[in-house]
């Protein structure tokens, strides 16, 4: 996922600099993998578009500092480009990653090694769960504009839903790999035992 947009929405919200941007890109798409060289490379986009424009910090520079910062801030042309991407339609996230591919490849042999993957996303997906129900408790106070507010407490939400789905899907995943796993090594005349209660989700079931 480009940072474009997320960068150039917060520009219009409020103008700043490019670590003080990575900041507030973090706290608003924590989760999103953004990666902090992508901030800079969007903004260097950005400004080559004409979406956004740099000026020096006004005012003495700190000891510390080298040279004054750039303060990013939004061209009317950015707002305009901004507004037309808000309204346009957003295309269907990809449904498979490496996992789905590992799994739509896989050999009899590769079975366990799966397993161990699947077990392991699972406990990431929920201390990422755990991470989001702490930030939703806070959120409630964590902003003085309400609109601001109210739209990070449903982007929470909407992203707890995704990682909850995410594992009921990997825990239904793994159950559906050991039962393969199971049967494999049962001998030929052995009755199979009753599946398990939980099963893959399918679009006829929902």
């Amino acid at each position: 996922m480009s940072a474009k947009y997320a960068i150039l929405g917060l520009v219009i919200e409020r103008p700043g600099y490019g670590y003080q941007l990575a900041q507030r890109l973090e706290e608003r798409f924590g989760s999103s993998s953004f990666a902090p060289s992508g901030v800079y490379s969007a903004l260097d986009q950005l400004s080559r578009d004409g979406f956004v424009h740099a000026a020096r910090e006004a005012g003495p520079i700190p000891a510390r500092r080298a040279a004054p910062r750039m303060i990013y801030e939004a061209s009317s042309e950015g707002v305009e480009h901004f507004e037309a991407w808000m309204l346009g339609s957003s295309p269907t996230p990809p449904l498979r990653d490496e996992l789905h591919m590992k799994i739509a490849l896989c050999r009899p042999r590769n079975i366990p090694r799966l397993i161990d993957m699947v077990y392991g996303q699972k406990l990431a997906c929920a201390a990422r769960l755990r991470e989001l129900e702490r930030l939703a408790e806070t959120q409630a106070e964590e902003h003085s504009d309400e609109w601001v507010r109210q739209m990070r407490v449903l982007a929470t939400a909407t992203e707890m839903a995704s990682w909850r789905a995410r594992i009921e899907w990997l825990q239904s995943a793994r159950e559906l790999l050991e039962t393969i796993t199971e049967t494999s090594r049962r001998p030929p005349n052995e009755a199979p035992r009753a599946a398990p209660g939980r099963r893959l989700l399918t679009a006829r079931a929902l």
